[in-house]
């Protein structure tokens, strides 16, 4: 009986650990989106240029894996339809307005900012559903305002050619979006949709978007043909989305939704890191406590949320 118990536990030790290497993986696989498309951006492509390769990109590789693994892309109701679209679109939202951050504002702070979606869901339940004031949310709402106060009021917000409140107001509405497409996929069951079926056309139905915006408003999507800016969408396209995606999905069910949030920090940490060595941000006391102040804030509610969905 021992024996059984023992080996158990150590399977259970396996699974755990494995869950929080791809925690890791996927938040700072994630934390490269800033600099793969800040290069790109530098390379000459626009905002629509390098959405509609990074997602298309990614939705071409995930219907390849589809076709090797006989998975269905087929949405099989009007019920599956409107949800994907409706969540592509609050996604592509996501995606524009961080893109526009990253071109405003140092993009550590853009990628904090919009790491505050899990406490503006909080928000928003507490404001629209009826859910029970707490204190922990109360406070951790409290801490991201005034965190977000001193980003932009901070030494290292400020990018040479950006638009610091463009960039700040897009980064908030990035955080905010996110929250919506988190509240609008779980309040619709869209999560019960096969995860493969589900992440491949929410990234096809973004691609299309941005295509579309760059037919009308540029009259067309640049065609990459140099060796640098291809391994820049690559990396964006596949180590950023791609893997990010995947092991977010292997990490929740190992070690479940809030210890994966939690590790999910390592994403603006990373963002931050990469952008002080390799884009020449620069970080002062403020930025560094309003950033500090935004991951304590964003931790406890992902704690509390856990506390709240065992009980």
């Amino acid at each position: 009986m021992g024996y059984i118990q023992d080996k158990v536990a150590k399977k259970q030790k396996r699974i755990r650990f494995n869950g929080i290497f791809y925690a890791i993986i996927s938040s700072a696989s994630f934390g490269f989106s800033p600099l793969f498309s800040i290069a790109l951006m530098v390379a000459g492509l626009s905002h629509f240029d390098i959405l509609t390769y990074r997602w298309g990109i990614a939705a071409f590789v995930l219907m390849i894996y589809a076709a090797i693994r006989g998975k269905t892309l087929k949405l099989n109701s009007f019920d599956e339809v409107w949800k994907i679209i409706l969540l592509s679109a609050l996604r592509a939202v996501t995606s524009i307005t961080l893109l526009i951050g990253y071109a405003n504002i140092a993009s550590g702070i853009a990628s904090t900012i919009n790491f505050m979606y899990p406490v503006v869901v909080a928000l928003c339940m507490m404001l629209f559903y009826g859910e029970k004031k707490s204190a922990a949310n109360i406070t951790s709402i409290a801490m991201s305002i005034f965190g977000v106060y001193l980003l932009a009021h901070g030494e290292g917000l400020i990018v040479e050619g950006g638009d610091t409140t463009l960039g700040l107001v897009c980064s908030i509405i990035s955080a905010f979006s996110f929250a919506a497409y988190y509240l609008v996929m779980k309040r619709t069951k869209a999560d019960k949709i096969e995860v493969v079926k589900f992440t491949t056309w929410i990234m096809l139905l973004s691609a299309v978007y941005f295509l579309i915006g760059g037919l009308v408003t540029e009259g067309g999507i640049s065609l990459v043909t140099d060796s640098r800016s291809w391994l820049y969408i690559l990396g964006l396209g596949l180590w950023s989305t791609m893997v990010s995606s995947f092991t977010g999905v292997k990490a929740i069910r190992r070690i479940g939704p809030t210890l994966t949030s939690i590790l999910g920090a390592l994403q603006p940490l990373t963002a931050v890191i990469l952008g002080v060595i390799f884009l020449d941000e620069h970080l002062g006391v403020k930025t560094v406590l309003g950033i500090a102040l935004i991951l304590v804030a964003v931790t406890i509610v992902v704690i509390h949320q856990g506390k709240s969905v065992k009980h």
